[in-house]
């Protein structure tokens, strides 16, 4: 009898346990499927699509792009619910890109989500950084260490030889909007002459995300740094450098 009321109570737990974890994933899909049509207008530059899920400084975000011929494809968004109250959502999401030029870019967003009267709209947008929490899974990833190496030695080669629109293509998000806001002071001089010795190691790594420490003498100087990358339709490309 005490292994049956054991057994029962064991049932009811888990059975407890699962309609808790679909309840919250069933209120989780509007604030989630909302923000995700939000990107995809806002980056392929229907500027009526985001704005028929947008009010507030989101619908002004999307107003913004009127009459600018910017437009990417979009190939891949992801999200997760970072917090979830009484009509009101917080979503995190990860956007991959194909931009004009047909090189592949990759972007990080926070969304704030009201429900209103005629259903979830986004109310406010704005850039995020990449989630780099957890413990760090690095075995098996040697061949993904070497191609993040090649991909850093090309980059630094290209700013060595001043080749700057090439250098820019071995970057996405962060690294390249700063790159490319800095090109006007940056282009105009010499930014390394000679890179020697590099060197690189795995420090940490999950999914599409993994970060690579390197040394390297640059003009005869030692350097060390930790440099982000994110994996994407064109291969890994660096989206910051620590250091």
């Amino acid at each position: 009898m005490r292994k049956k009321i054991i057994l029962l109570t064991a049932v009811m737990v888990i059975a407890g346990l699962l309609l808790t974890l679909a309840w919250q994933y069933t209120m989780a899909l509007p604030p989630r499927q909302i923000a995700k049509t939000y990107l995809r207008a806002l980056a392929s530059g229907d500027v009526a699509g985001a704005k028929a899920v947008s009010t507030g400084r989101a619908a002004e975000a999307a107003g913004k792009l009127e009459g600018k011929n910017f437009t990417a494809r979009v190939d891949e968004v992801s999200t997760s619910l970072q917090a979830l109250g009484r009509g009101w959502a917080r979503v995190g999401a990860t956007v991959e890109l194909t931009l004009q030029d047909g090189t592949a870019d990759v972007g990080w967003y926070e969304l704030d989500v009201m429900k209103e009267a005629g259903g979830w709209k986004v109310v406010s947008f704005r850039e995020g950084a990449p989630d780099l929490s957890g413990w760090s899974l690095v075995l098996g990833r040697d061949g993904h260490v070497e191609a993040a190496k090649e991909v850093f030695a090309d980059y630094l080669e290209a700013l060595a030889a001043g080749k700057w629109d090439e250098a820019v293509r071995y970057l996405a998000g962060p690294a390249r909007k700063s790159q490319e806001a800095s090109r006007d002071i940056l282009g105009k001089g010499e930014v390394i002459s000679r890179i020697e010795g590099l060197q690189a190691g795995l420090t940490w790594a999950r999914n599409k995300e993994m970060a690579v420490g390197f040394t390297y003498k640059a003009d005869g100087r030692n350097i060390s740094a930790v440099v982000l990358f994110y994996q994407t339709k064109d291969g890994w490309k660096i989206i910051e450098i620590l250091g």
